[in-house]
């Protein structure tokens, strides 16, 4: 399955990256003159076109509007909504109008939320207890991280790459070390590569068993929930043990490792049985008997459901795309994943059917997926090596390189999908333009297509299912 996955703007010229074969890919663009022409061409996402060249045009209103356009998938009758005067709209936030009819009522969310989170404005066209329409506006605060990029040595800018969406501290921090390492040219042990991907897989692990909680407490089992949010500080612990930090912070850099050096290497890889254990007895019975409860598969089945086709055509990533039964996965074939085998969703379809069912099936089939390769692996990697990995190069070092300026870029599948940053640096590694692109700026739509036609009861369980990231599209 191809599709574009992202698109940017650099030096005057227009890049896409095309998401192909288990990987991605950047070409120029030649045949686009305008960011309007992008929003024209079907095969560009509208949310992914308003997030690459989206201006702040304020107040959006949409209340002229038959509801039956509102609701149509048919997207050249709103292309008009998306621009004005040849400009394309943001998807920040600033409030918005919606139509509908006599008998609906439009019911509006946030962008204050009740609990801790970040802001989001979700405003529902609903006809009785019936979704019929959701439109989801972010961005509310704009923390404005692309811009403050621009300028910095590779030195400033690794602190800020875990800063873009806390969750995925790891795989951001990894995605710019790649990056970084690529203008450097800077060789990484392969014992190192293979490390950084347990800290990966040891990330997707810890926020699984986390949203496996959360759903279960949205459906009212708490036997679930209970061990989840209390048992997943056994991977965040054994994140604590290997790193010093619970989400991995300040310990992926370009080339290197800064690891717990109040631990040796042998209690490094002891540590790691230690989450298995927990997993085997306490989480994983758990999970196969609430998988087991038919009240429980009654409430899941059938509820928020996304298909292939539309995976397809509006671009969805990552885990949204594999619960709709679509293989797309860049660990398969990668070298740093050595021996990956994907989740058999062809052969266990039933269980891969675009609904929350799916979403929380997954979640238990990638969790026994990444420990079963971690297990492989842990007793393969050279655990001395890398607990001494930790050798320092100066940026004058670095700068004596024959350095290219260029567009460098870099993609993986974190936890939620694969994230894209690119980065247009200069001869002496400064940046001066900057592109970031997480999963959840193309999945946000998934979950506005999800719940039209589900009760308004049901969103609560549909959102805490897809569990996106708000400050990773709020950049």
């Amino acid at each position: 399955m191809k599709k574009i996955t992202g698109i940017t703007h650099f030096n005057g010229s227009y890049f896409q990256f095309i998401h192909e074969n288990q990987s991605v890919v950047m070409e120029e663009e030649r045949s686009k003159k305008s960011t309007i022409d992008f929003l024209l061409d079907d095969q560009y996402p509208i949310w992914l076109v308003r997030h690459s060249f989206g201006q702040d045009m304020g107040y959006e209103d949409y209340s002229a509007l038959k509801e039956e356009d509102y609701l149509s998938d048919q997207r050249g009758k709103i292309l008009s909504l998306h621009q004005k005067s040849g400009v394309i709209r943001d998807l920040a936030y600033h409030g918005l109008s919606v139509p509908f009819s006599i008998d609906h009522y439009s019911h509006a969310v946030g962008p204050i939320h009740a609990g801790i989170i970040e802001p989001g404005h979700f405003r529902f066209v609903v006809e009785g207890e019936v979704i019929r329409h959701l439109t989801i506006r972010l961005g509310y605060q704009k923390r404005g991280i692309q811009d403050v990029l621009v300028g910095k040595s590779m030195e400033q800018v690794m602190p800020y790459s875990e800063m873009i969406s806390g969750d995925t501290s790891i795989g951001y921090a990894l995605a710019f070390s790649k990056l970084y390492e690529d203008f450097y040219k800077i060789s990484v042990p392969k014992d190192i590569r293979l490390f950084r991907s347990l800290l990966i897989e040891l990330e997707r692990i810890a926020v699984h068993i986390g949203d496996l909680g959360g759903i279960s407490e949205d459906i009212g089992y708490y036997p679930l929930y209970g061990v989840c949010v209390t048992d997943r500080g056994a991977a965040l612990g054994l994140m604590e043990t290997w790193t010093g930090h619970r989400f991995g912070k300040s310990v992926i850099r370009p080339g290197k490792l800064f690891l717990n050096q109040r631990i040796d290497a042998k209690q490094a890889k002891d540590a790691f049985y230690q989450l298995k254990k927990v997993y085997q007895s306490r989480i994983r019975p758990q999970i196969l008997r609430a998988l087991s409860i038919s009240t429980l598969k009654e409430r899941m089945q059938g509820c928020g459901f996304i298909s292939e086709s539309d995976v397809q055509k509006h671009g969805f990533v990552g885990m949204v795309s594999r619960m709709a039964g679509v293989i797309e996965d860049l660990r398969i074939n990668h070298p740093d994943y050595p021996d990956w085998k994907p989740l058999p969703i062809k052969e266990e379809h039933h269980h891969y059917n675009g609904d929350v069912w799916a979403r929380m099936y997954l979640r238990y089939a990638e969790i026994e997926q990444s420990l079963r390769w971690m297990e492989e692996k842990v007793e393969e990697v050279d655990w001395d090596l890398i607990w001494k990995s930790q050798e320092n190069r100066t940026s004058k070092e670095l700068i004596e390189k024959n350095l290219q300026p260029g567009i460098y870029y870099s993609a993986l599948e974190a936890w939620r999908g694969p994230l894209l940053v690119a980065l247009n640096i200069d001869e002496k590694g400064f940046v001066i333009n900057s592109y970031i692109r997480d999963p959840s700026v193309l999945n946000w739509h998934a979950l506005e297509l999800a719940v039209r036609g589900e009760q308004v009861s049901d969103f609560p369980l549909n959102n805490k299912s897809f569990n996106l990231s708000y400050v990773g599209f709020d950049l």
